[in-house]
């Protein structure tokens, strides 16, 4: 994009105009003014047009595209652990930004990287999962070590069987429901029960109750037995609520087995999609399809979802009470919480002064090949301008270690609040955790974003700011989604475990580039028009300024110069008429006249007026 100083006027000064004006006779001045430019005759409206065919054109997509994407490929390379940058947080994109933006006018700050950010918190979850060993379904199955280490509460599921029947030989399922949507009869189990369904020909199955855990046993401990504050007694006291039993068919109950209904289901859908089928999977499939119909399914569902939210509430419950109740559950985390965010200040201390370094003396090195060595250093000599050089790279770099040091901390206490908050999340279980988790993730975006609004840009700028970041975040999360299938391709590869770093890197980083050269060009907020409407203010008010600036010069030396003129033509005609006044020779205030005023009176002896009679012709009267 043009400077503002491709649209700047002709600059004229005073002293530029009395050169001017210099020499020129009382005669002369007005037309010498006359031809005088104070500004170029470009019409406003060819100005406002290459203002817009700037903006319409756009930049260059080089710049915008190509470099950002090459740079995105570098920072997969420079990623490799065994190279210890990442964890410094130097990337080749941050390096090259730093060096093209440094201004020793400027002051250093730290950044932070999204991805590897992404990457930390994940692995800080992982520190946060509880092992609560081997799954175990019953009291009598429980190591000794470990007796209260089971999940069924037996007690829990009678009481609940007993209330449901409540002295009645029949009740009807909780879930199942015939083609006519009439719900299905279930009896107790007995032997001459069994025996007289058997003698009609009737499968016993079919007909009798289990007590179903609608979220089973080993889904609920696998799925929420990984939260520190949690118990697998809370996890059994949870599995045994009422709102977590079914009463079906013993058929049903075989079915489904150690599965939720959400799995159950995926399970026949794959099932009835797959092109070719076992013998066992046609046997599962016929299963399902006779004893499980559409009525059921949905039933099954809507109570899974049910008993889901219950479950959650219910464990969500116990660690609100734990972290309330227990400090030393709090205060350890938030001792590990320090220790992180320690270890990762004296990281990242390490790489933003390997940046500040760099940056300071890339620019020098970059001014003297590209400017000479003793440009703009005041020096003569070679050996001067280089020592000259680096002192000024070295004060800088002295002067920014504070800001480095203030920053580099600043980001401790937010890491450290930032890890504690996470370990407290990762307490909770379900759709409260997942909610959670967003707010830490988005942590940093959300720190950016209160920068971006406390700032001094347009709302229409701001928003786009904001969108952008928001959308980059988005992005590289969304990347990390697909990071256990993309590295499980990349890991069977030669060097497969240092490549798998690469790729992410590469893959995230050049998705976020793409999506937001995107959105540029889609301009949501319309800041492509409110930046035109700015440069077009700015670039006129700043021609204005320059045509009054000059009109100021123009007018200040042609008073000047006419004064001037006045008093020196004034002081003529006063010896002029003097001279005639006292009857003397006027010709020398004439001959003066006529060389001010630059007249050539071509006779100025009595010889020149007599030859000019000569060569006349005679007049007759």
């Amino acid at each position: 994009m043009a400077t503002k100083n491709d649209y700047a006027q002709p600059v004229i000064s005073t002293e530029q105009v009395l050169s001017e004006l210099q020499g020129c006779s009382p005669l002369q001045v007005s037309k010498q003014l006359i031809n005088m430019e104070l500004h170029d005759q470009r019409e406003s409206l060819a100005v406002m047009a290459q203002i817009y065919d700037e903006f319409e054109q756009g930049g260059n997509v080089t710049d915008e595209l190509v470099k950002p994407l090459i740079l995105n490929l570098c920072d997969g390379l420079l990623c490799i652990k065994k190279l210890g940058l990442k964890q410094r947080g130097i990337t080749a994109t941050r390096l090259v930004s730093e060096i093209n933006n440094f201004d020793y006018l400027g002051s250093t700050t730290t950044e932070k990287d999204q991805r590897f950010e992404k990457q930390r918190l994940d692995a800080d979850s992982k520190s946060h999962q509880d092992d609560k060993g081997e799954y175990v379904r019953t009291k009598a199955d429980a190591d000794s070590h470990t007796p209260d280490n089971y999940m069924e509460d037996v007690g829990k599921k009678t009481a609940y069987t007993d209330a449901y029947f409540s002295d009645k030989k029949r009740v009807y399922s909780e879930l199942e429901v015939n083609d006519r949507g009439e719900r299905k009869q279930l009896r107790r189990n007995s032997t001459s029960y069994k025996n007289e369904l058997e003698a009609k020909g009737l499968n016993a199955v079919e007909r009798t109750y289990n007590n179903d855990h609608n979220l089973p046993l080993k889904h609920i401990f696998d799925e929420y037995g990984s939260s520190k504050a949690l118990s697998v007694a809370d996890l059994r006291d949870a599995a045994g609520s009422a709102d977590n039993f079914d009463v079906v068919s013993q058929k049903i109950n075989k079915i489904k087995l150690d599965s939720s209904w959400s799995d159950l289901k995926q399970k026949r859908d794959n099932l009835k999609a797959k092109p070719k089928l076992s013998a066992a999977e046609k046997k599962t499939l016929a299963s399902l399809e006779t004893h499980v119909n559409e009525a059921t399914w949905n039933k099954a569902l809507a109570r899974e979802s049910e008993a889901r939210t219950a479950v959650e509430s219910h464990l969500n419950q116990k660690v609100a009470n734990k972290l309330t109740a227990d400090t030393k559950l709090v205060k350890g985390e938030a001792l590990k919480a320090g220790s992180k965010a320690k270890d990762e200040l004296v990281d990242a201390g390490i790489g933003e002064l390997i940046i500040l370094v760099v940056k300071a003396v890339s620019f020098e090195l970059k001014d003297m090949f590209q400017n000479g060595i003793t440009h703009d250093t005041g020096c003569s000599s070679s050996m001067d301008a280089f020592s000259f050089r680096m002192k000024r790279a070295l004060k800088y770099i002295t002067r920014n270690l504070m800001n480095i040091s203030l920053g580099s901390f600043k980001d401790a206490a937010m890491n450290f609040v930032k890890y504690l908050v996470n370990a407290i999340v990762d307490m909770f279980v379900g759709i409260l955790k997942k909610a959670l988790k967003i707010i830490t993730e988005g942590f940093n975006a959300i720190l950016a974003s209160i920068k971006i609004l406390l700032g001094e840009s347009s709302g229409a700028e701001k928003a786009d700011a904001i969108t952008k970041l928001l959308a980059s975040t988005v992005v590289t999360y969304i990347g990390f989604a697909f990071e256990e299938s993309v590295l499980g391709f990349i890991n069977k590869l030669p060097f497969g475990d240092v490549l798998s770093d690469v790729v992410m890197v590469m893959f995230t980083g050049i998705a976020s580039t793409v999506v937001v050269w995107l959105l540029d060009k889609m301009d949501l907020f319309s800041v492509k028009d409110e930046k035109r409407a700015a440069r077009v203010k700015e670039i006129f008010e700043f021609r204005i300024r320059q045509i009054k600036e000059n009109t100021d010069a123009f007018e200040a030396a042609a008073l000047q110069t006419l004064t001037q003129q006045k008093l020196q033509f004034r002081r003529m005609a006063e010896r002029m008429s003097m001279a005639i006044d006292s009857d003397q020779n006027v010709n020398a205030s004439v001959y003066a006249m006529a060389d001010f005023m630059k007249v050539d009176l071509e006779i100025n002896t009595t010889d020149d007026f007599m030859a000019l009679l000569v060569a006349q012709d005679r007049i007759e009267v």
